[in-house]
């Protein structure tokens, strides 16, 4: 019995090998400069997110009881995701502990309204003067978000 190999064409391994195309950091410029087109509209979507949370589920709204935790959710999800722009400001990770306190929120069946109220205001903050900041300083008040944000009041 003989035994034949069979190798099926490589579509990947070919095109490396054919001659063409772009140079590594021609593609790299080219995608800078789309990414920086997006800048703009980025910074003004999480402008527009930011006072939404604001309007909704801030201390001076109105109704913000009676909003469901999966907006405010969907809403801090919105800003992780615009925020590539300001990511040495902090903002995407007060978000994303925004989305585990909505979470627990929603499990627990309550709003815990003192955990968004700081939430609220680090994300104003970190939105003015976030990359400002030294990175100790930003790390421990992101670090004190996701403590918060993790806290069970009934595991105490």
């Amino acid at each position: 019995m003989t035994v034949r190999k069979f190798r099926p064409p490589n579509r990947l391994a070919s095109l490396i090998k054919d001659k063409g195309g772009i140079l590594a950091q021609d593609a790299i410029a080219a995608a800078e400069v789309g990414v920086e087109s997006l800048r703009e509209s980025s910074m003004a979507a999480l402008d527009e997110s930011l006072a939404e949370i604001e309007r909704r589920f801030g201390k001076s709204a109105a109704d913000r009881a009676a909003e469901p935790f999966e907006v405010l959710y969907h809403l801090a999800s919105k800003v992780i995701d615009v925020s590539l722009f300001v990511t040495d400001a902090g903002i995407d990770k007060a978000a994303m502990s925004l989305c585990g306190l909505a979470d627990s929120c929603a499990e627990a069946g309550a709003w815990r309204w003192d955990a968004v109220d700081v939430h609220l205001n680090a994300l104003k903050l970190l939105r003015a003067v976030g990359a400002e900041l030294p990175a100790a300083q930003r790390d421990a008040m992101l670090q004190g978000l996701y403590q918060v944000s993790h806290y069970r009041p009934d595991e105490a």
